[in-house]
């Protein structure tokens, strides 16, 4: 496998991630402007997660449903265990992640549903130094149940471009 299409994967892992830089925007399109501020946190915390490689932490933003669904790279994978499995298997590789998301926005379409899409980049580096960067879009459909917001539905795509 290519170091590129490791990025890729690794990506397609559930680094469904986040923390906006200070040159990004979090833009509320409709709805509540508290719970796309609501949201966008949870997508900051996602990317902190990513670049810290902390796949438990990475998890608590997905819901623990047979319903999670995360499609990337002509897969869909539906559960909140086999995206455990993915992201274990894709993370636990890398020596560093850097994540950043380039624009942001935030579509409140009710009081238990937001759907986020964003740009980023992304940079893994490898146990040998070397790294690959690679761009792409997210979009994440999050839900409130009981309260707590999480993702439901995720997808990713990985427009790869060399450093």
């Amino acid at each position: 496998m290519t170091k590129s299409l490791a990025a890729a994967c690794i990506l397609c892992g559930g680094l469904s991630f986040t923390s906006i830089p200070g040159s990004a925007q979090t833009h509320t399109v409709t709805g509540s402007r508290a719970i796309a501020d609501t949201v966008a946190q949870l997508i900051a915390g996602i990317r902190e997660a990513t670049n810290a490689l902390d796949i438990d932490q990475l998890l608590t933003y997905y819901e623990e449903r047979e319903a999670l669904t995360y499609v990337a790279q002509g897969r869909v994978i539906r559960s909140h265990a086999a995206f455990s499995d993915v992201l274990d298997a894709q993370l636990r590789g890398l020596a560093g992640a850097d994540l950043r998301w380039l624009n942001t926005y935030v579509d409140v379409l009710s009081d238990d549903v937001a759907v986020t899409t964003a740009t980023y980049e992304f940079r893994a580096t490898f146990p040998d130094g070397g790294s690959v960067q690679t761009t792409g879009t997210y979009m994440c459909i999050f839900v409130r149940r009981e309260d707590r917001w999480r993702v439901r539905h995720s997808t990713h795509t990985f427009p790869a471009r060399q450093p």
